[in-house]
């Protein structure tokens, strides 16, 4: 999940990260918006996974709004991984390092999985969706959140080489691979619209 570069770069922001200016700008409300629309979508989930967790913080206050729930986020960068442990510790919230191409969980573990602003860190996306859609639970969701770039966007998005960040159509395409569809989404407040939160289930 990733280049090594990206890693090496988290790694090194691990310990600063929860205090960078995008964390109230843009990282919050996100994450706040993955959580309402996760709740609109399956207010009681069995067990959620976080993609790219991080310093933790979404999957901590997941805990408070889904308290039944068992929690479980992984992260490429061993140094962000040990910051989310810190900062759950005391709570039932688990914390590992794996990477989304290559999940160290069963098929259909997840009633709910969150990635939030780490699509576009994705080495392998095309191999990390078919990985979601193992460990998704019939009638699951997965909350996406990340820059999906559509109409004019998907022009800068090719000035500006951002190959990493999908476009919907190839996106839904690469869903569909995989029999997944979005069934939902939201925007996220105050990014004018160009961050929105997708919820993906099953297409059967």
């Amino acid at each position: 999940m990733g280049s090594r570069r990206d890693v090496d770069r988290f790694d090194r922001w691990a310990e600063s990260y929860d205090r960078h200016w995008m964390q109230r700008a843009i990282f919050e409300r996100v994450q706040l918006t993955s959580l309402e629309l996760a709740m609109a979508e399956l207010p009681k989930p069995r067990a959620i996974l976080d993609i790219g967790c991080g310093t933790g913080r979404l999957l901590i206050s997941a805990a408070v709004w889904f308290p039944e729930a068992k929690l479980v986020g992984i992260d490429t960068a061993k140094r962000m991984v040990q910051q989310a442990q810190a900062a759950a510790e005391g709570s039932s919230v688990r914390f590992q390092q794996a990477t989304a191409e290559a999940l160290p969980f069963p098929d259909g573990r997840f009633d709910l999985i969150f990635s939030t602003l780490t699509f576009h860190h994705w080495s392998d996306q095309a191999r990390a969706v078919a990985e979601v859609a193992r460990v998704l639970a019939p009638g699951g969701r997965w909350l996406l959140a990340d820059f999906i770039a559509t109409g004019f966007m998907r022009y800068v998005r090719k000035a500006l080489r951002m190959k990493r960040f999908p476009e919907r159509e190839s996106l839904g395409i690469m869903l569909a691979s995989v029999g997944l569809g979005i069934v939902s989404e939201r925007a996220v407040s105050g990014l004018h619209g160009q961050v929105p939160v997708v919820a993906i289930g099953s297409r059967a």
